[in-house]
């Protein structure tokens, strides 16, 4: 769902679509969390705050630190660009 972002002031507000809000039980003026994670913008309620920040999330080498193959690199062609990546 597409949302709109002005300018107000030296800050910029978004606008939620009322079924968003609805749905959330966030009320008018109420505080929540806004924070950047990953290229996304996390809007959230402040009472659930802790259940996103609290994640821990393993580095790489705990994710394979039980692999015991054999890892050789390789080229892959991805075939030619199709939008605006940069190669």
């Amino acid at each position: 769902m597409d949302a709109t972002i002005q300018r107000v002031k030296d800050s910029f507000i978004v606008h939620l679509p009322t079924s968003i809000v609805k749905n959330l039980k966030i009320k008018e003026s109420e505080t929540v969390q806004v924070f950047e994670e990953y290229g996304r913008i996390i809007i959230q309620k402040t009472d659930t705050a802790a259940l996103v920040s609290d994640i821990v999330r393993p580095t790489i080498n705990e994710l394979f630190e039980e692999y015991e193959g054999e890892y050789e690199p390789t080229a892959i062609d991805w075939g030619a660009p199709v939008g605006k990546e940069i190669w």
